[in-house]
């Protein structure tokens, strides 16, 4: 079939394709909830669709007398792209959302926040009857049975006067390896680095939860305290965690909002660092930061593993994708939130006056990227006087979700900077 049919045959949806997709066990799994309705509009084709108990029934989109929770709309070409190889920002329904603009959905949002999940899945399953499903890379090869060489510890340290107790997970020997996890996320996404014998060779792998985040504790008060990481904390936080573990000359590395902390400390104190590579990360985004991952009517764990899931690459392996989207739905309630406040709104403040970085700079960029996009990681090179690293194929978390798509990347900066040599401020496309 040559692309222009299989374009019309996507964009008409037809009836058979409808009725295969959206099976009344599609969304086994998921939570109980209220029942809800919506409908959907695909180009020129409507569909309506309501859940109760858990089971999904179709209904015509057409009949005037039906009223709906909420709609969603997709053009008949973001559907074409969509349906397609599909571009950055158009993996899932919640990507539409986040970069087409929240308009396409009318009626309801609090419904449609609880839905989202629901949401993804049903649209993914059109776009699944009208066309093959994108091919994935394979899982990673399982480690052996036994103990992981992974040690992990509390460090307590004191950090802006108040006393933290902050879990740290280390692997191997030879120069230091300090990694920087996700908004709302924890140490766990560094696992493959931490289990990967050819790099804990040579390097010691050390990676911590911040306060508030995985195995770390919160304030005794967190019940009471609503959570807003600033600049100014993340990097006190990271530099007393490096001057307790005597790290010398480490390696900063970090991902999204820790990609974005170690652009930062390559301007204010490179000095201190071999080297950075920043990952995903930018000089901050206001669009990240959204009321819907910390509401009391909005289950924020289901709604984090949608906003952030279509930030993963359509070829990541569905092992590490999955356990990716694990830890999101693990994330304490409002630390997700309070984490974008420090990439959306504290950090920009100080962007605009960062100089040119003290040491090696690599920003790290993936395809599917659109909380960080390419655009931005070069704009931030361009400012730091850093190298950009372009990752085809490659998504906003690569050490979790593709953790060998990411090696291909890494393993060469990594040589270069054992080897002592500068970052080349051309860029890598």
């Amino acid at each position: 079939m040559s692309d222009g049919l299989a374009i019309r045959r996507v964009t008409l949806l037809r009836d058979d394709d409808v009725a295969r997709a959206l099976d009344p066990t599609l969304l086994r799994g998921l939570p109980p909830c209220h029942p809800w309705s919506a409908l959907l509009e695909i180009g020129d084709r409507r569909i309506g669709v309501r859940v109760r108990d858990g089971a999904l029934a179709v209904t015509e989109g057409d009949d005037v007398n039906a009223s709906w929770d909420f709609s969603f709309a997709v053009t008949a070409e973001e559907w074409e792209q969509f349906c397609a190889s599909p571009p950055r920002g158009m993996t899932s329904a919640q990507a539409l959302v986040a970069t087409g603009g929240a308009e396409r959905v009318r009626g309801s949002r609090e419904v449609w926040a609880r839905a989202a999940p629901a949401l993804d899945r049903i649209v993914d399953a059109l776009r699944d009857s009208a066309r093959s499903a994108t091919p994935r890379r394979p899982d990673p090869r399982p480690p052996r049975p036994g103990l992981s060489p992974i040690e992990g510890r509390y460090l307590h340290v004191e950090v802006e006067g108040e006393l933290q107790r902050i879990h740290v997970e280390s692997a191997g020997s030879g120069v230091p390896l300090l990694c920087l996890h996700t908004a709302g996320a924890d140490s766990r996404q560094f696992r493959y680095l931490l289990e990967d014998p050819d790099l804990t060779a040579q390097f010691r792998v050390v990676a911590f939860d911040m306060p508030w985040h995985g195995r770390s504790d919160p304030p005794a008060d967190w019940r009471s305290r609503r959570y807003a990481l600033t600049t100014r904390t993340y990097a006190a936080t990271i530099l007393a965690v490096a001057d307790a573990l005597e790290l010398d000359e480490p390696v900063l590395l970090g991902c999204s909002m820790g990609g974005a902390i170690a652009l930062y400390l390559a301007s204010t104190c490179g000095e201190r660092w071999r080297a950075v590579c920043a990952l995903e990360g930018g000089l901050g985004k206001p669009g990240r930061f959204v009321e819907w991952t910390n509401r009391a009517d909005v289950d924020h764990s289901g709604f984090l593993t949608s906003w952030v899931g279509g930030l993963i690459a359509p070829g990541s392996p569905t092992g590490p994708r999955e356990q990716t989207l694990w830890g999101y739905a693990q994330s304490g309630p409002g630390v997700y939130q309070g984490d974008t406040y420090f990439y959306s709104r504290d950090l920009p403040e100080h962007a605009a006056d960062l100089g040119p970085a003290g040491c090696p700079l690599y920003v790290f960029s993936g395809e599917y990227d659109y909380s960080a996009t390419t655009e931005m990681s070069r704009a931030a090179a361009e400012q730091l006087g850093g190298e950009l690293v372009v990752m085809p194929g490659r998504g906003h978390f690569p050490m979790s979700e593709d953790p060998e798509g990411f090696a291909d990347h890494l393993r060469p900066v990594l040589d270069r900077i054992l080897a002592g040599e500068p970052a080349r401020t051309s860029f890598s496309a």
